[in-house]
């Protein structure tokens, strides 16, 4: 056989390089007449698979419409428009362009407008020269301007909400959808929030815990919750608080509190023990009174101004909101020095062209506030390029005990490149990977970067190695280092000085893991400046637009600082290590998981863990189920939303945890295979495999890992690398299935909010609606958009009858109590608390959507206690005879949402259902 002929990494990087310049000159000289013929976003990266569209990669960024004239954008600097062209109308292919940017500023080139289409050209990057035609938005098959009205029938009113008038353009809808994006987020993650704290309650045998946040209200002072008999308060209310104040001694009592990071203080001084117990109560009543501003529509009222009621309340809750902030920034500046002290005497030492407090603030930027983030583009991915194309020699074994280091000093020198000398080549690359359309390109410009900074680098990072001796390591982290601590009280001043609601969001972060903030944080920073952007374009002279927001809404006005304060929660905020004082909480929740009897004493955890012996060698179980269970951010996210016993028993059901197992990438299951298995058959089938995984899952015992040795060695410690894989594997699979299912619940939750604040939109403009309540019948305004037919506004039943009628339909088939039960079962994620008691009796196990509606369906017609529901609902016998979903069922509970008919359709048939929700392994 003949000899590969190997290139070297430098001679490849060439070679794509010569490729990518040739494939461009191709498509400007030989290409143009055939992409501009192409219809709107045709055009496509060759030989890549189209990431994005060829629209956004060649720079356009939105068209906004004001009466007869157009306003087309560009992409600026980070995510800011840059105002191109204004177009007005003349006639029907008549059109007078204006050019608004200047030729420095100006990234497109606008071409021929027409009724139908708009054509461009990029100025920079992707297909320089290229035509790429969009779609003119003032048209949509022949009929009247969508900025004129839209489907649901409500902008008008949602403008009067939010600017207190209606606009002849689409820019005003557009920021409102964005503000009504951060309400959904809200919603999602607020409901989970109240549920995990419900479930930490751990009420067995009853649901009645599930409105102990819904009787939380910052209506009430913390005296008042204490003591409701000595307030002003009606009987009623007084009686709600006590159980509510009951309900919260036991949470206390639990310890569960403690899987949040939350901790009672040890000390005899009742006034800390107080103030604990006081600023919890706080941040649980505030979550409930998020939890009621976006999963009720109550406008108008201004306690339940989402974006205001948090200044209008006692100010006993904004002190819990600065504490909670501070003692954040405390925190980190107590460690910052300490912890970062050799890091930063080596670079006073290699910086030479710089002051030392200038390197502290730098250095304080890129660890504490993480602004290398906010640049645009991955400062490790160019790292990363340099050592793989021409560092070889940093990735030398002798590295190995000081790599972190190294890599976060040669990080910290790109940073401040980029961040401090030279802020052109950032914007310059961040542009170009902006009009990159494939993961492939991306790749590319990075190591043309990468090339660039290895030659004004390489002394640098050879510098930095020099620097990793262990001795200099270790006699700089002994020495005390000189600085001004009035730099870090600055530098947290100007960072702490948030808004409240800032603030507000930095607290909600308490009760959510890593994956969850950052995707919280992350939507909410693009909604605030997508926001920030759109009113810079209606204040500016080109467009000057009005833009007056309504009272509840004046938040708004500060996006810009918003957005710059939420990227520093995002930073400052993480998932919180659990609390020392739940330990025993938390062994107890372990061993449960792990198969142990859940009704065990106290006392037997503690002489199974040796928790009160002292002495060395004796703690190996205890610290084996700490570093393996109780430290795993999976098991924490199960036990927020699951019960200990209950995922022990739903881990039997092999048909369950072989579909979870089917949803893991095949390489990953050969290394769970491998590392699992004791005597493995690599040779054997991957469907055999995933047989014995599931199979091992099935029959997990504590028994499996009581005589596992930490300080192992030799078949001991093979033996216990063992059982930390099966551990891992175990977790993992349920975590998935639990998350994907809250995922799909969340889904729902949405639907619930949009029906809720839809609802409230239609009564101003129906009067058919004006004195009904949607809590009697939540299929009251899809029925009444029915009925009005013709003469409906909302034009997805009034100009398609036969989908009218589908939901007609599925409103007959339900029936008032059906709907309120399911509204409820969505509220407080049933189908997670439930999934034990019906998951055994489902007969096919294909996809999350059907175990989700299946253990639904299956609650819903649970009749115990309910006087108000059918003697039998009408699919039952369906559901218990074909051990599935009914489909019809599904559109029947689904029929309050029939009045917005893709969602009802997206919700109600699996194969529309989004599928990229669910999770998998990687």
């Amino acid at each position: 056989m003949a000899k590969k002929n190997k290139m070297k990494p430098r001679e490849l990087r060439e070679a794509q390089k010569k490729a990518r310049q040739l494939k461009a000159a191709e498509i400007n000289n030989n290409a143009a007449p055939a992409i501009a013929a192409m219809p709107a976003a045709e055009v496509i990266a060759p030989a890549a698979e189209k990431k994005k569209s060829s629209v956004k990669a060649a720079g356009m960024k939105s068209i906004l419409v004001s009466k007869n004239k157009m306003y087309i954008t560009s992409f600026g600097k980070g995510n800011s428009a840059v105002l191109e062209y204004e177009v007005d109308k003349v006639d029907d292919n008549d059109y007078n362009k204006t050019q608004l940017s200047s030729k420095d500023n100006s990234n497109i080139e606008l071409g021929d407008v027409n009724e139908v289409n708009i054509t461009f050209s990029s100025k920079h990057g992707f297909g320089s020269g290229v035509e790429i035609n969009t779609s003119n938005p003032t048209h949509r098959s022949g009929e009247s301007s969508p900025v004129r009205w839209d489907m649901l029938g409500l902008k008008s009113e949602l403008e009067k909400r939010f600017f207190g008038k209606t606009f002849d353009d689409n820019i005003h809808i557009q920021l409102i959808y964005n503000i009504l994006d951060i309400e959904k987020i809200l919603a999602v993650y607020v409901t989970n929030i109240v549920y995990a704290l419900n479930n930490m309650l751990g009420v067995k045998g009853s649901e009645s815990h599930d409105d102990f946040i819904g009787y939380l209200s910052t209506n009430n002072i913390y005296d008042v919750f204490i003591d409701p008999d000595n307030s002003s308060l009606s009987d009623d209310k007084k009686a709600n608080v006590r159980k509510s104040l009951s309900k919260f001694n036991a949470l206390l009592k639990t310890k569960r509190l403690g899987y949040f990071g939350l901790e009672e203080p040890k000390t005899k001084d009742t006034r800390a023990s107080e103030a604990y117990k006081k600023r919890v109560y706080h941040m649980l009543a505030i979550v409930g009174q998020i939890r009621q501003c976006v999963f009720h529509d109550k406008s108008g009222a201004k306690r339940f101004d989402l974006y205001s009621f948090i200044n209008n309340i006692d100010p006993e809750y904004r002190e819990t909101l600065d504490y909670l902030v501070d003692e954040r920034f405390d925190s980190i500046n107590k460690d910052f020095i300490e912890g970062n002290k050799v890091n930063i005497s080596l670079l006073i030492d290699m910086m030479k062209g710089y002051e030392a407090d200038d390197i502290i603030r730098l250095y304080y930027d890129f660890i504490v506030l993480k602004s290398q983030k906010n640049l645009g583009f991955s400062i490790k991915k160019l790292r990363e390029k340099m050592l793989d194309e021409y560092g070889f020699r940093f990735k030398d074994k002798q590295y190995d005990s000081v790599r972190s280091k190294m890599y976060k000093l040669m990080d910290f020198l790109l940073f401040c490149n980029y961040y401090r000398n030279d802020v052109v080549a950032g914007e310059a690359l961040v542009r170009k990977l902006r009009f990159s359309m494939t993961d492939d390109e991306k790749e590319g410009i990075y190591a043309d970067e990468a090339e660039k900074l290895w030659g004004k680098f390489r002394n640098d990072f050879e510098n930095i190695a020099d620097h990793m001796n262990g001795d200099v390591i270790k006699e700089l982290g002994k020495a005390d280092m000189d600085f001004d601590e009035k730099i870090l009280d600055s530098e947290k001043k100007n960072a702490s000085d948030l808004l409240y609601f800032s603030k507000m969001i930095y607290m909600l972060t308490y009760f959510l893991d890593g994956k969850e903030i950052n995707d919280l944080l992350t939507t909410l920073i693009s909604k605030f400046d997508n926001i920030k952007e759109f009113l810079k374009i209606m204040k500016s002279s080109a467009v000057d637009v009005e833009c007056e927001l309504t009272a509840g809404y004046k938040l708004f006005n500060d996006s810009q600082r918003i957005t710059n304060e939420l990227f520093i929660v995002k930073n400052i905020a993480s998932m919180r290590k659990p609390a020392a004082s739940a330990k025993l909480t938390m062994f107890r929740d372990a061993l449960t998981i792990l198969g142990i009897d859940d009704k065990i004493t106290d006392d037997r955890i503690s002489e199974i863990l040796k928790l009160k012996e002292k002495g060395k060698g004796i703690h190996g179980l205890r610290n084996f189920i700490t570093n393996n269970v109780i430290e795993s951010s999976r098991f924490v996210y199960l036990i927020k939303y699951a019960n200990a016993q209950k995922i022990r028993e739903v881990a039997k059901n092999e048909k369950v945890v072989m579909f979870v197992l089917g949803g893991i990438p095949d390489t990953q299951i050969e290394r769970y295979y491998k590392s699992c298995v004791e005597f493995p058959d690599m040779n054997s089938s991957l469907e055999a495999k995933r047989s014995e995984l599931a199979r091992m899952i099935k029959n997990i015992s504590f028994d499996d890992f009581k005589n596992v040795k930490q300080q192992a060695k030799g078949r001991e410690n093979v033996a216990k690398e063992r059982a930390k894989a099966v551990i891992g594997l175990y977790l993992t699979v349920m975590y998935l299935l639990v998350k994907n299912l809250v995922n799909v619940n969340a889904r729902y939750v949405i639907a619930i909010h949009c029906l809720e604040r839809d609802f409230g939109l239609y009564k101003e403009i129906i009067p058919e609606l004006a004195s009904k309540n949607l809590k009697n019948d939540y299929r009251i305004l899809s029925q009444t958009l029915c009925e009005l037919c013709d003469k409906s506004p909302n034009l997805f039943l009034k100009k398609n009858e036969r989908l009218r009628k589908c939901v007609e339909v599925d409103i007959n088939n339900a029936d008032s109590s059906m709907t309120r039960k399911y509204r409820n079962c969505i509220a407080h994620l049933t189908v997670v608390r439930e999934l034990k008691e019906y998951i055994g009796d489902i007969r096919t196990v294909d996809s999350y959507f059907s175990i989700y509606h299946y253990v639904m369906q299956r609650c819903i017609t649970k009749r115990e206690n309910d006087t108000k529901q059918e003697d039998k609902i009408k699919y039952e016998d369906d559901l218990l005879k074909n051990h599935g979903y009914t489909k019809d069922f599904v559109k029947a509970l689904n029929s309050p949402f029939g009045y917005n008919i893709p969602r009802f359709k997206n919700l109600s048939i699996e194969q529309l259902f989004d599928r990229n929700e669910y999770l998998t392994e990687k």
